[in-house]
């Protein structure tokens, strides 16, 4: 069966900080692929405070949880697979829910859904980059699409105005925008 837990995890998240409150995850340190550090686990479990104050480049989805955090002022990056949530609970009123483990409990595994995963530490590379990528196949925006059009009828309003070009961007070999109807 499905597991429930890639649902409700994020529900009670979403529903705890709309409380503005504060989210704590219990976690199974012991379970396979997790991430957390190992000098504040206790009996195999870690509590950890995921409020948006608290941790940088938060992820969810329905594989797990990644994000950085710092512990005893030491930056630190976690991965909490969604099989390791014992619970998501709020600090201020305890309210939340638990999960107990479930043989018949499957989740998902894809390399498609493992993009919140942490990579593996590369030695040498830095942040990754954000780079102009040229529109249309020779650089211009798509000259169909601007002008005029045949609608058929003239209460569906006015053609839109054709993008404006910058002086930064568009024209060959530039970054563009095309208007898609």
């Amino acid at each position: 069966m499905l597991s429930k837990r890639p649902y409700l995890v994020p529900a009670f998240y979403d529903w705890i900080l709309d409380q503005g409150h504060v989210p704590h995850l219990v976690v199974n340190a012991d379970a396979p692929e997790v991430m957390v550090p190992t000098q504040f686990v206790e009996d195999g479990h870690i509590q950890l405070n995921i409020s948006p104050s608290a941790v940088r480049d938060f992820h969810m989805d329905r594989v797990g949880i990644s994000f950085e955090a710092r512990f005893g002022g030491q930056p630190e990056r976690v991965f909490v697979p969604m099989h390791a949530v014992r619970a998501i609970v709020d600090r201020d009123s305890g309210q939340g829910a638990t999960f107990p483990d479930e043989p018949e409990e499957t989740f998902p595994q894809s390399a498609d859904d493992r993009e919140g995963a942490p990579a593996p530490k590369t030695e040498g590379k830095g942040r990754p980059q954000l780079r102009a990528v040229p529109g249309g196949e020779d650089g211009e925006s798509d000259k169909s699409t601007s002008g005029s059009s045949t609608r058929g009828s003239s209460d569906e309003g006015p053609d839109d105005d054709p993008p404006p070009t910058s002086p930064s961007g568009g024209g060959k070999g530039g970054p563009s925008l095309r208007v898609v109807k």
